[in-house]
């Protein structure tokens, strides 16, 4: 398969226009201080930490979804160290918030490689991570886990993602809405980014390798209703609605259209999941695709164990608004850098190549069921091939298939870019 042609080519338009939040102005903090107000455990343990670093947009326009990142990943050492840490020894963690800065991200990248030397940056969920993404992988600092619809853990083999990345949740999803009976699927798309244009040219030929038929319509993320693109969408028969815009209007359109008795079968990233929309009854029957086992779905041991996590190191975070989907990310990071740990049996003087040599040993990884079968080639990034799906029923989110992801096979795989490589 040409995987990296068609990675190059597809990575960086889903990504800006899935990642809607990265369209915000920018700040002017330089980002020095260290994030984090919950108290990290060392477990009692004495010797020297095992230093990694986090670089995450968690104030600004982006805090609604990953704002409680940087805690998050500090309750994961917490979590570790009182169960005995990485072989013995404590793990430190360093966090900065970039607040979705471009410089400032790159100069806390800088930070974290030249003053706090860290041996790599673990479970980021920075919008803005091309600006420091060169930089970091010329040093060779792994990045290892986060957000898996960030570009450059398709482009890039010094990013090692911790899920599904964009092209096969993309597939996910519209097999979501093949599975849910739909004829048609429609996309409305922001207006505010230039590239996100190029979404519906990403969705058709998937839609259509499915069978379904496809409809898109541009709409404004800031826009008083969307009565008007509701019912183009009824009119032209969509069943089934993906809206690729902010999280508060995806809640927007599905009650515009509720209220125009048009009532698609919503059909959100699982990766954007809030609380709220459990229990909205607009998104009653709704289903999604997830790059990572659903947060909420305490069956899975991997996922009780971070909910049981946040309830001792941080607690009230679980009942508040901003308890979704994506908080699950920097956690599953921590994951995958402990299975490296341990496969390389880690210590405090570690190099990053060390941590990259345990990566490579890794082999259909799960995380013990959080992540899809994940593998590291060498030379070139991962490309898990399953996703995880689920819905929303009875005022909860629900997993399918007990938790387990959806996987397709190479030939799938391999018509799927062909499918959307540039002719």
């Amino acid at each position: 398969m040409k995987k990296r042609r068609f990675l190059w080519c597809v990575a960086p338009v889903l990504a800006a226009a899935l990642a809607l939040t990265s369209c915000s102005a920018d700040s002017t903090n330089d980002g020095s201080t260290s994030i984090g107000p919950v108290k990290v455990s060392d477990g009692g343990l004495t010797s020297d930490p095992i230093l990694i670093g986090s670089i995450c947009s968690c104030t600004g326009p982006a805090a609604g979804s990953v704002g409680r990142a940087g805690d998050v990943l500090q309750s994961w050492a917490s979590w570790v160290n009182d169960r005995g840490g990485i072989n013995g020894h404590p793990v430190k963690v360093i966090s900065y918030d970039d607040e979705q800065n471009p410089t400032t991200a790159l100069a806390v990248a800088k930070k974290l490689v030249e003053q706090d030397k860290v041996v790599a940056i673990v479970g980021q969920t920075s919008l803005v991570s091309s600006s420091w993404q060169s930089y970091v992988t010329s040093k060779g600092i792994p990045v290892i886990g986060g957000q898996p619809v960030d570009a450059p853990f398709i482009t890039d083999p010094n990013f090692f993602a911790s899920g599904t990345t964009l092209p096969v949740l993309m597939l996910g999803e519209v097999a979501q809405a093949k599975k849910a009976g739909a004829k048609t699927l429609g996309v409305f798309y922001c207006a505010e980014i230039p590239v996100c244009e190029q979404l519906p040219q990403m969705l058709d030929p998937m839609a259509k390798q499915a069978g379904l038929g496809f409809a898109a319509e541009k709409v404004a993320i800031a826009a008083p209703n969307y009565i008007a693109p509701c019912l183009a969408f009824k009119d032209k028969g969509v069943d089934a609605l993906f809206s690729a815009v902010s999280v508060e209007a995806i809640s927007r359109i599905a009650a515009s259209c509720a209220q125009q008795g048009y009532k698609p079968v919503q059909a959100p990233l699982g990766t954007a999941l809030q609380k709220g929309w459990a229990k909205d009854p607009n998104f009653e029957g709704s289903i999604f695709a997830g790059s990572n086992a659903l947060y909420t779905d305490e069956s899975i041991a991997a996922v009780k164990d971070f909910n049981d996590a946040l309830e001792k190191y941080i607690p009230g975070l679980r009942d508040s608004a901003d308890f979704s989907s994506p908080l699950l990310w920097p956690w599953a990071g921590g994951q995958l850098f402990l299975a490296a740990a341990k496969a390389a049996n880690l210590s405090p003087s570690s190099t990053s190549a060390d941590v990259v040599k345990g990566l490579r040993t890794l082999r259909d990884e799960t995380l013990d069921g959080l992540a899809p079968p994940l593998t590291f080639p060498e030379g070139r990034p991962a490309f898990p091939l399953c996703y995880f799906t689920g819905n929303t029923k009875g005022g909860a989110f629900h997993s399918d298939n007990g938790g387990k992801p959806t996987c397709i096979d190479e030939p799938t795989a391999a018509a799927l870019m062909k499918a959307l490589a540039p002719s």
